[in-house]
């Protein structure tokens, strides 16, 4: 109560009390054992030492709960908050149903475990919470304050405003909601409002941090990094001995990029706090960051841990100024600072990065002006090649699109606007998806669309929702043109709903629009051959069935429903299978015609041109299957080859490019880039690739004599004489004396 009214004088001086007795061991009763344990956490936390107690309070919680009175619930309750408070999540779970089983109606314990469910996005988890809270008292506040925490994660601003009028109609002074009320002010980014949200809290518990750190976190996940963390350091200038809001501070800062400052507030929070698992994961993070090798480009930072990703880095310095006209020129906004992209080891880094634990599942994420991605590459802990162009082409557009519009856009629309900027095109299982999703009338709706990105259900969410999000903004392209969606965005910045944005640009209620998207959508699967289509007497259902049909039973069948995809489908299978090359040929090009988007036509066109001695057919099917796949680079790589034999050097140099997009560390794509630019007269980008085979195999010597060869030829003395040095080093007998006297 006195540390409620802002006396926290009196508040030590009675706990202080009860860390005598502890210190004496005269408590052996479970219950005030417990409650003088929960006074010297607290009294540590007014001290700024709870480190100091930590292990003291797990030794006799852990004392109740074994020797004391193994039925004493409240201990487990008590641990449960101890470590949440230290980001440990899963043991905290485990003494909350611990608790719960001793005492199904512990109201704390389900609601702990709903906090924990919401910081994790959890929301049929954290409903359950509520629903359980609900059963306990219909009107149980902690169920409302869970909710209103839920809502404002889910930016349902209006929704949680009204639970929290009605709570503090029933109790004006109550200050979980006085604190959330002024989150919610500030989600609707009115600062008078947020003003005076905080004064009303202040009446209830004066010079109490808690409002400006539940404000503070809000904003954070909101991405207003300045707004935030102004908001912050007034809750520790409050309380400086309290971690919370220095461990927040420290985060947002980290998502900000300003990682020199956000290594300050680590330190600080690390020596209130060192117990704090995203603490310690980040400040080591940090510590590493910090002695990163960068390349800085006009408008990027790129940083990277020393050794062959240095590769990729370089790679990426020279592509990313390109990018950014393009996509800036796109939606016609240029971000107003430098975009950091930093390149994690792995993927354990990449996940402390973006969230502070090692656990995430995506390969790259932009945090604003941040970019951080997991490299293409195998090995440990890594997830393989991937089209790294495109995907750091995706974030970024992120990066403008946050800037743009302050970071007031729901999640599908900026997902849409990121997607439609790739350069790969859509492929089969996505257009499947879609197409599957639409006409079994599954496609999310406008409401439940960014949760899907955030809380997928099924394993299909999530890739759906970024593909329904692409889908609906292509028909907001192709019927309102592109400047509608330059339009929305800058309605966003102005705080628009995406459903209001809708009715604005297009005249139509969401529902209206919807309806009319999906018609559009209909043509659209038509066109790509996966619209339903009509049953064939005689013609099995099972794929397996349909391949025993005699060729005269498909040819009858054909006849009858020439334009049948399905059944073009299986002709064309049918007749790869037999001997007549030019004839499996046309069967799968009729096949491809009706189904454009089918990779495999396109992959048997590429072994039927070797067959029948059509190259400039092969080059076609292998450039289809290189705008739709994007895991490996071997189509490209299969590109550079044929035009290279063909003369193309130009259009092969290129393609050996676009293999390196996907696979920066493939020697054998890094070392054919090279001698198509030797041989197109490129010194210079010949060069480029050299020094990255020496970084990927430092040990061979072949690399350093040709580093030699080509320095000198540039005119490059002494780098040259380094280089046959070098290869001296690793080969005694290396042949690079003419480099040597050449270069002195």
């Amino acid at each position: 109560a006195f540390e409620l009214m802002g006396k926290r004088n009196l508040a030590v001086e009675l706990l202080d009390f009860w860390r005598g007795r502890l210190e004496q061991q005269q408590i052996e009763d479970g219950a005030e054992l417990t409650a003088a344990t929960e006074a010297m956490i607290r009294l540590a936390r007014f001290e700024g030492r709870p480190a100091d107690e930590y292990h003291l309070a797990v030794q006799l919680l852990a004392k109740v709960r074994q020797q004391i009175d193994r039925l004493y619930w409240p201990a487990h309750l008590t641990e449960a908050e101890l470590l949440a408070e230290k980001d440990n999540a899963s043991d905290a779970a485990r003494a909350l149903f611990d608790a719960l089983r001793l005492n199904p109606r512990c109201s704390e314990a389900w609601y702990h475990l709903g906090l924990l469910a919401i910081d994790s996005f959890d929301f049929d988890r954290a409903e359950q919470a509520i629903t359980q809270l609900h059963k306990i008292n219909s009107e149980h506040l902690l169920a409302d304050v869970l909710e209103v925490r839920m809502l404002l994660v889910q930016r349902e601003v209006v929704g949680a405003e009204v639970i929290i009028a009605k709570a503090l109609k029933i109790n004006p002074d109550q200050r979980d909601m006085l604190s959330l009320a002024a989150a919610a002010k500030a989600l609707r980014f009115d600062e008078a409002a947020l003003e005076e949200a905080f004064n009303r809290f202040d009446e209830a518990g004066p010079g109490s941090p808690q409002a400006h750190m539940v404000v503070g976190r809000y904003l954070s996940l909101a991405r207003q990094y300045d707004w935030g963390e102004s908001v912050l350091r007034e809750a520790i200038r409050r309380q400086p001995n309290y971690s919370e809001p220095r461990i927040e501070l420290g985060l947002l800062l980290m998502q900000a990029g300003r990682e020199e400052a956000a290594q300050r507030e680590l330190r600080r929070a690390a020596r209130l706090d060192p117990f704090n698992r995203r603490v310690s994961n980040q400040l080591q993070l940090v510590d590493e960051l910090l002695n990163y090798d960068r390349i800085e480009t006009e408008h990027f930072v790129i940083k990277y841990k020393k050794g062959i990703d240095a590769v990729l880095a370089r790679d990426m310095a020279l592509w990313v100024e390109p990018m950014y006209q393009q996509v800036t020129g796109a939606f016609e906004h240029r971000p107003a600072r430098q975009t950091l992209i930093e390149i994690m080891p792995d993927e354990k880094w990449f996940g402390v990065r973006i969230t502070g634990m090692p656990e995430i599942w995506t390969i790259a994420a932009c945090t604003g002006d941040v970019i951080s991605l997991t490299p293409p590459r195998s090995g440990a802990f890594q997830r393989g090649a991937y089209h790294w162009t495109n995907m750091l082409r995706h974030e970024f557009v992120h990066t403008v699109t946050l800037d743009q519009t302050s970071n007031r856009l729901p999640h599908w629309f900026t997902e849409a606007c990121a997607v439609s900027q790739e350069i790969t095109e859509r492929g089969y299982r996505t257009c499947q998806l879609l197409a599957g999703a639409l006409q079994a009338e599954k496609l999310f709706s406008l409401e439940d669309l960014t949760w899907a990105f955030v809380r997928p259900k099924k394993p299909t969410d999530r890739p759906l929702a970024y593909a329904q999000s692409d889908w609906m903004l292509e028909f907001v392209a192709a019927r309102y043109g592109h400047k509608a969606i330059v339009a929305m965005l800058e309605m966003f910045r102005d705080g628009v709903s995406d459903a209001e944005a809708i009715t604005k640009m297009t005249s139509q209620s969401p529902a209206a629009f919807f309806e009319a998207f999906k018609q559009w959508a209909t043509e659209q699967v038509r066109q790509w051959g996966l619209h339903s289509q009509e049953p064939i007497d005689g013609l099995p259902t099972d794929p397996a069935g349909a391949l025993n049909l005699s060729d005269a039973r498909i040819a009858e069948l054909l006849a009858d429903h020439p334009r049948h995809v399905e059944l073009l489908r299986i002709a064309a299978l049918r007749a790869l299978e037999g001997p007549d090359a030019e004839e499996a040929r046309r069967a799968v090009l009729r096949y491809a015609a009706a189904r454009p988007v089918d990779p495999l036509s396109y992959r048997q066109l590429v072994e039927l041109a070797v067959r029948t001695n059509r190259p400039d057919e092969m080059i076609a099917a292998l450039e289809q299957l290189d705008r739709t796949e994007s895991l490996h680079g071997r189509w490209a790589y299969q590109l550079a080859q044929l035009h290279r034999k063909a003369g193309r050097l130009d259009i092969a140099a290129a393609a050996a490019q676009r293999s390196l997009d996907h696979e920066p560390y493939n020697g054998t794509y890094r070392e054919l880039a090279a001698t198509l630019e030797l041989q197109r007269k490129n010194p210079e980008h010949a060069l480029h690739h050299l020094e990255s085979m020496a970084i990927l195999e430092p040990t061979k010597v072949i690399h350093q004599r040709r580093l030699a060869a080509l320095y000198l030829k540039l005119g490059r003395h002494d780098e040259s004489l380094q280089a046959a040095h070098k290869a001296l080093e690793l080969d005694p007998q290396a042949d690079v004396e003419r480099f040597l006297e050449e270069s002195n």
